[in-house]
């Protein structure tokens, strides 16, 4: 199935990689023949400005990766290794996303970079790095992202790009109240205000906050403060970021505004068609930072570039025609992705899907709502995705690369139309398909832009979006090379159970259980005897965690925990207060097991 509409995006998901051109820096002599001498200053004043030049020598802050050998000069050549601060900046335009690679030098110095392929995407802006390429037209060419090595003798031994290597997270700086700048500013050549500070402050501390708040289950949240307008010495014709970015702050200043109180700046300005894009803003950093353009407030472009500045990628859809979900050759949409805010642009702003989420530290990490990884065959259990009860999703391993031992999964979460995804039960654009099924995604450890959403209906024609790309109950979806199936018993506003049977083994049969006392009556202070017993199909359960609530004639409650043995029982003891009230008591048994499912079991007894 392809896609088509208003977004004609770029078709791979590597950013805007360029063709890396074969010149190479050598020694100071055999570049002074190839350019002059103000070009060949130029060059070097941009990667040291203040180093000590001598033609005939290796201007300092160019490291060697290769030693001079007897060559003759005409023959040698030398790379150049960098060291400093990465940046990744990504525009949003309409039609298009285009990404930028900069590195920040020890003095302040931005030399632009270019990849010949495989930008590294495990690392984000702030993460000090060493970059060894050739130096071409002022910019620092690169083979590939493995040019890039985090660290180095001005690193701390932690940066963000070592915390966000993985898709485990969390990456930094995500948790807890979100201390956010905004500043409004306007051009001296057209100071308009479109939308008031009022405005802006309602925005931020309502829907935005509010989005932020579901996504994290509660534990994140966006504590803003708006400032402005500003009119900063900036034409509405020209577009310099870095510049409106300074004026800004120098203006936020003057009014009394202290920058080092906030972890994340946002600039926000009238619609600026010299910029072009709808936001812009780099992947992380500390503060991060975005911008804003338009006259109006666009809650999508918000939340949407506040992803990126909590360091995350887009999100991706795979298309592979209209008789295959999985595929080697299909085609990545940049946008594609209709449920996630990263993705498709729209009116609705749906929540990060599981991969996103993992990244950020909100499912999977410590008090954050789990993801249950499979490892066997079973049948598994998934919460509405919206709600913060888990386990949230589920995440089985498609493959591992055999060169470098990254790990792609898929990722299965159960939506519902709940909070910012209330938008799925309008049937003039939704089919419903997505809150009576399963999504699916992939995303790859170590690549934060590696998220694509699968369709698992290939064969539904489509307008402007995959409407129905979930796998709905009662349909099964098997994947031979990774050898694992995947059926969904059912999918509900309690949630979805999803069989999956890996390598075509059999998977466990559902859990029967019961609960006996060992007698019916009691009195106050004895012991009751608690036998809660566990079957898979005929054959007993062992390992299996055992819940018991006990509710006495008053409604008091006490817990009681235990793991069956061998016979799949497991023995729990109940002492009864010398003074405990008489009548019935109520006894529930839940024994769990991620492979299996849950099965409850109820029994009661008296006390005299």
């Amino acid at each position: 199935m392809k896609l088509s509409g208003p977004y004609p995006l770029h078709r791979d998901n590597k950013p805007l990689a360029r063709r890396a051109i074969n010149i190479k820096v050598a020694n100071s002599k055999t570049l002074q023949r190839g350019l002059s001498k103000a070009v060949f200053l130029s060059a070097v004043a941009l990667i040291s400005p203040l180093a000590v030049l001598t033609f005939g020598a290796v201007p300092s802050g160019f490291a060697q990766t290769n030693p001079i050998s007897t060559q003759t000069e005409a023959n040698s050549s030398q790379h150049i290794q960098l060291e400093g601060e990465l940046e990744i900046l990504n525009k949003d335009f309409k039609d298009r996303a285009e990404v930028s690679y900069s590195l920040k030098l020890a003095n302040g110095q931005h030399v632009p970079m270019r990849f010949a392929k495989e930008p590294p995407t495990h690392l984000l802006t702030g993460d000090h790095v060493q970059a060894e390429g050739d130096l071409s037209n002022n910019t620092l060419v690169l083979y590939s992202g493995s040019n890039v090595k985090s660290g180095g003798a001005g690193s701390s031994g932690s940066t963000s790009g070592s915390s966000g290597s993985s898709t485990s997270g969390p990456l930094p700086n995500t948790f807890g109240p979100q201390s956010t700048l905004v500043m409004l500013v306007n051009f001296q050549d057209d100071s308009v205000q479109p939308y008031t500070v009022t405005d802006m402050q309602t925005m931020f501390s309502g829907r935005i906050n509010d989005f932020f708040k579901e996504n994290s289950y509660g534990q994140t949240s966006i504590a803003p403060t708006v400032v402005g307008w500003y009119t900063i010495p900036d034409s509405v014709t020209t577009c310099n970021l870095s510049q409106i970015a300074t004026d800004a702050q120098k203006a936020a200043v003057a009014a009394g505004v202290q920058l080092s109180s906030y972890t994340r700046y946002v600039y926000a300005f009238p619609q600026n068609n010299a910029c072009g894009f709808a936001g812009s803003s780099y992947l992380g950093g500390s503060p991060s930072q975005s911008w804003i353009n338009g006259n109006n407030l666009d809650f999508h472009v918000l939340d949407h570039e506040l992803g990126h500045a909590f360091g995350l990628w887009h999100a991706h859809s795979l298309d592979c025609g209209t008789s295959a979900t999985i595929c080697s050759n299909g085609t990545v949409v940049e946008y594609g992705d209709l449920l996630d805010t990263m993705g498709t642009p729209q009116t609705a702003s749906p929540d990060y899907h599981a991969f996103q989420k993992e990244r950020l530290g909100w499912l999977n990490s410590g008090n954050s709502p789990s993801i249950t990884t499979v490892t066997s065959s079973g049948t598994y259990m998934i919460t509405p995705y919206e709600q913060g009860s888990g386990p949230n999703a589920l995440k089985i391993l498609k493959s591992t690369d055999s060169t470098t031992g990254a790990k792609t999964w898929y990722y299965i979460e159960a939506r519902q139309a709940v909070g910012f995804d209330a938008f799925l039960s309008n049937s003039i654009y939704y089919s419903q398909n997505e809150t009576t099924g399963v999504l699916f995604h992939i995303g790859t450890d170590g690549n934060g832009n590696s998220s694509q959403l699968l369709d698992m209906t290939p064969a539904t024609s489509t307008t402007s979006g995959w409407w129905d790309p979930s796998l709905v109950a009662g349909q099964s979806f098997t994947d031979s090379t990774a050898g694992v199936n995947f059926t969904v018993d059912s999918a509900s506003s309690t949630g979805a159970t999803v069989q999956i049977t890996i390598n075509g083994s059999t998977a466990p049969e559902p859990l029967t259980t019961s609960v006996t006392t060992n007698q019916s009556s009691y009195l106050p202070g004895q012991a009751v005897g608690i036998t809660a017993t566990v079957a898979s199909g005929t054959s007993p359960a062992a390992g299996v965690s055992v819940t018991a609530r006990v509710t006495n004639a008053n409604g008091n409650v006490t817990t009681l925990k235990g793991t069956t043995g061998s016979a799949g029982t497991a023995l729990l003891s109940y002492n009864l207060a010398k003074h405990a009230p008489a009548g019935t008591y109520q006894i529930e048994a839940n024994p769990t097991s991620t492979a299996v499912g849950t099965a409850v079991a109820n029994a009661s007894f008296t006390v005299q």
